[in-house]
């Protein structure tokens, strides 16, 4: 990004001044609340996590939809952005106490909050509903130690660097701390939040399944089966979206867009290779068709398989939810074409039969 062809004054000012310094502020500020979480709260590290429910996907194939209809269930407790951001028990009572404070004064940081959300992530509406108060994935607890796929938002070259589509090819000794991390980052929001089931979602995690399967050997885990060519289209529109920004003269272009066919690619792959690992009663696989045409019964059947209850109260938010989502159309366009690529090059670079190369020999 500091060659000549692609250097911009305003990639080096958002990514290098704001980008990569927020992230590393966050990352000291809450590992310094994090050490008071074991004077404050020492018995968070023993708390226990049973069988926490992970949603996978490939990416834009559902699994927002379908946490965000699990997540009204009370047996769960769930990341929002701002909890995946401040992963410390301390902070999350600070940021409990400062909202109740916020209420009596008239609610100015509320208002602040819903300007930020407003600002920033206004580019996703239309795709689904985000900002800090929102449900989101456990994204930010790998990026921000550099470690996640997420970062293609903001280096659009990450195809160049394959150990962060797959953390699973780490060494063992630094696998079984990014282990041990996740699980103590779990651990801090289900002590913080109660006794529920955590639930999770995430559809770039096809390369770390090892790490969440160590975490917790007991996890369960529901797969989207979807169409991958279409998740791949939906991915490049929504993955480099941030890039038309920072860096406009990459934006769309075939070679720094394929970051994006190989992360797809990858977790993918992962997801599928990792299955046999999983205890087959931990697992169950839903079709995306099913989960939009009948998002009630696909729920239902997922609690049946794990032999999970269903309040009276989630029932009722359930039947609501799921009457709204029949009214509900996606205003996301999107085509593999307007990226430099093909269906049929894509279709047999996942398949195998043709390599990165060759699909981008022409670039």
């Amino acid at each position: 990004m500091f060659s000549p062809r692609y250097f911009r004054l305003k990639f080096v000012f958002f990514v290098g001044c704001i980008i990569v310094p927020a992230i590393l502020a966050f990352r000291l500020i809450v590992s310094l609340f994090q050490l008071l979480d074991y004077i404050l709260f020492p018995g968070f590290w023993r708390k226990e996590v049973k069988q926490p429910l992970f949603i996978l996907s490939n990416p834009r194939s559902g699994s927002t939809f379908l946490h965000r209809m699990l997540e009204k269930d009370e047996q769960f407790t769930y990341l929002s952005l701002w909890q995946s951001l401040f992963n410390s028990i301390t902070l999350y009572k600070l940021v409990i106490l400062i909202s109740k404070v916020d209420q009596k004064i008239g609610r100015p940081l509320t208002k602040l909050i819903e300007s930020i959300d407003n600002y920033f992530f206004k580019g996703w509406d239309g795709l689904h509903k985000a900002g800090l108060r929102y449900s989101e994935e456990d994204e930010f607890l790998f990026v921000s130690s550099f470690l996640a796929p997420g970062l293609i938002l903001f280096f659009p070259y990450i195809h160049e660097i394959p150990e962060l589509y797959c953390i699973d090819n780490l060494p063992p000794k630094a696998r079984k701390k990014i282990a041990r991390n996740f699980r103590l980052s779990v651990q801090r929001h289900v002590y913080a939040t109660g006794n529920q089931v955590f639930l999770a979602k995430n559809a770039v995690a096809g390369g770390r399944l090892g790490i969440y399967h160590n975490a917790f050997p007991d996890m369960r885990a529901i797969y989207i089966h979807s169409d991958i060519i279409k998740s791949v289209a939906s991915s490049l529109s929504v993955f480099s979206k941030p890039w038309s920004f920072h860096s406009p003269n990459i934006y769309q272009n075939k070679y720094e867009s394929f970051s994006v066919v190989e992360m797809v690619r990858t977790n993918y792959q992962g997801i599928i290779n990792y299955q046999s690992q999983f205890d087959k009663k931990n697992v169950f696989d839903i079709e995306y068709t099913d989960l939009v045409t009948n998002p009630e019964a696909t729920v239902r059947s997922i609690y049946q398989h794990f032999d999970m209850p269903i309040s009276t109260q989630y029932e009722a938010k359930l039947i609501k939810d799921c009457i709204a989502a029949k009214s509900y159309k996606s205003s996301h366009n999107y085509s593999i074409e307007d990226y430099g690529f093909s269906n049929d090059e894509i279709t047999q670079y996942l398949q195998g039969k043709i390599s990165s190369q060759e699909i981008l020999v022409n670039t």
